[in-house]
């Protein structure tokens, strides 16, 4: 760590030391640091108003002292360098027992989590309810009918959001079960054209006609909507064959 390190276990009280500026500050012990890494900790730890100092019956210890304030500043500093990452661990698990010395509350099941409903939120009769989940997958393809720079094998991570409407169930107050459509879509879309040459599957895979292909693997469910994007700008939006809109 270089000589600018002194070696003593805390920090000497002088009034123009911040870390100083009241008694006692917490020490944080931190064992092995590598010699490489030196000079980005002292630099972050002068910067949060910390102090550094090497154990004077152990030279592979160091000592961070500083108040939880500051520790908490050095933590934030340290978040970037990722060979400093057990460094910041160590800081975060000290600070965290400064802030809950007794560990945190632990909420009682049996007042916090409600069994029953106090009070019914009236609804119209009929309600229904979109309900969406959104995927990503990594595929290639190329458009074989298109003349530019997508007619090239290239790849896109896609992003899938698929949308169904059910009538609203007043007792349980859902409408579609989030996980059931995880699910499905997962298997019966997401699985397939995950880290696929999409051409193998969707002969002409524009971002149109894999919206269509992943409408008809999903035509049992009450769909409303499919979107695919290719880029974060760039989606086609898909409503079902026309007979379904009638």
């Amino acid at each position: 760590m270089g000589s600018t390190i002194p070696t003593d276990t805390r920090p000497q009280a002088t009034g123009d030391d911040p870390v100083c500026r009241r008694d006692p500050p917490t020490l944080i012990t931190v064992s092995q640091l590598a010699e490489a890494v030196g000079e980005d900790l002292q630099r972050c730890v002068e910067e949060a108003r910390c102090r550094l100092y090497r154990e004077a019956q152990g030279r592979s210890e160091f000592v961070i002292a500083g108040y939880p304030e500051d520790l908490g500043r050095l933590r934030n500093l340290l978040v970037p360098l990722k060979a400093l990452d057990r460094v910041r661990e160590r800081l975060e698990e000290d600070l965290a027992g400064v802030a809950a010395p007794d560990g945190l509350p632990q909420l009682r099941a049996e007042v916090y989590q409600k069994t029953e409903v106090a009070e019914e939120l009236p609804v119209a009769e009929g309600t229904t309810v979109l309900v969406s989940r959104e995927f990503t997958f990594d595929a290639a393809h190329n458009l074989p009918r298109y003349h530019g720079k997508c007619e090239r094998l290239h790849g896109h991570t896609y992003k899938l959001r698929v949308t169904v409407e059910a009538p609203l169930d007043t007792w349980s107050g859902m409408a579609f079960d989030f996980h059931d459509l995880k699910k499905t879509v997962r298997e019966r879309v997401v699985k397939v054209l995950d880290h696929r040459y999409v051409n193998e599957v969707i002969p002409n895979p524009s971002a149109e006609y894999v919206a269509i292909w992943a409408w008809e693997r999903l035509s049992d469910l009450p769909l409303q909507e499919i979107q695919v994007w290719e880029t974060p700008t760039s989606f086609v939006t898909y409503h079902g064959p026309p007979a379904s809109r009638s």
